[in-house]
């Protein structure tokens, strides 16, 4: 009985002791997942560029530095307008998270052919741009301004409309740089998220479904946020995309957007001045897939809008 009672009390220590170690281990994984992810996410693998605008579409270019307002140096193509139609402006294009200047290929083989200069950047901690973190939104803005610089020092460029057509993340940072800067004469944002805290939720949904992004995402974000120092909050192009009018302003996403809240489309539209701006939300396209499933309609809508919101290009004399 004695030998019995012995067994049994080593078999439930057993137990409890298990029970000790599974329950430390979840709760190891619940404070570690969300820092490897926010580590992960402030870190995005550098994706280099396949191409660039002369094997993509046969156009010259040249590299170009830029310095952003903190001192992070920046990689960019510089395509100068074609010669074979009238100048119509300057276009500066902004890629997405995770993705870089090479990116944008797509977009830049129309623009340019519809009359376009075109600047294309890598931001921060992407491409072959230097920094060694993104931040989602709170530093990107001083590449954008070091884009706009750029073309405002060029004596060439300097008299010309601006537009910036953008993606995802960049469309994000467009708005709201767009807010504060009148450089900006006419805005394409495609995919941009309305709150940086819905997107990350929807990411996080992504890869892991929603109930388990429910119990991820908060922590995975505060830890993002002591790491850079300071809250996402400001990051909300919803409450800077108002100040745009009376500039145009081209919202567009796909209805099956996996990665931007579902919501933001309307978000953005119902925030901004509804007598300058024009919406598409594309039928059954995901993130930043309107350009690859609507390509002639994508092209087209988008050199509709710029030409009937920018301003007419200043004649020059021929050379």
């Amino acid at each position: 009985m004695t030998n019995e009672k012995s067994s049994l009390d080593v078999q439930t220590g057993q137990k409890k002791w298990w029970g000790y170690v599974a329950g430390g281990a979840v709760a190891a994984g619940v404070l570690l997942i969300p820092s490897l992810m926010a580590w992960v996410f402030l870190h995005p693998p550098r994706r280099h560029h396949g191409k660039n605008p002369r094997t993509a579409h046969g156009i010259a270019f040249e590299r170009v530095r830029l310095r952003a307002g903190d001192g992070v140096r920046l990689s960019g193509w510089y395509v100068p307008p074609p010669d074979t139609v009238p100048t119509r402006g300057v276009a500066i294009i902004c890629h997405g998270y995770w993705g870089n200047r090479g990116f944008m290929l797509p977009h830049l083989g129309f623009l340019h052919r519809a009359g376009y200069a075109c600047l294309m950047f890598d931001f921060r901690a992407h491409g072959w741009s230097g920094g060694y973190r993104t931040t989602f939104g709170i530093t990107e803005p001083l590449d954008l301004d070091a884009a706009i610089d750029w073309v405002k020092a060029n004596p060439e460029l300097s008299d010309l409309p601006l537009a910036v057509v953008s993606e995802s993340m960049g469309a994000a940072v467009t708005i709201m740089v767009a807010a504060r800067d009148t450089r900006i004469e006419a805005v394409v944002a495609d995919s941009a998220f309305a709150r940086f805290d819905g997107a990350i939720q929807t990411r996080m949904a992504s890869l892991f479904g929603d109930r388990l992004a429910g119990v991820l995402a908060p922590p995975a974000q505060g830890v993002g946020e002591r790491i850079l120092g300071r809250g996402t909050q400001s990051i909300a192009p919803v409450e800077a995309v108002g100040k745009l009018s009376p500039r145009r302003l081209f919202l567009l996403q796909g209805s099956a957007d996996e990665v931007v809240p579902p919501g933001s489309l309307q978000a953005l539209q119902d925030a901004a001045d509804p007598d300058c701006t024009e919406v598409w939300q594309v039928p059954g396209t995901k993130h930043v897939q309107a350009i690859y499933s609507h390509e002639g309609e994508y092209a087209a809508r988008v050199v509709a809008f710029l030409d009937d919101a920018l301003p007419p290009a200043p004649k020059r004399d021929a050379a």
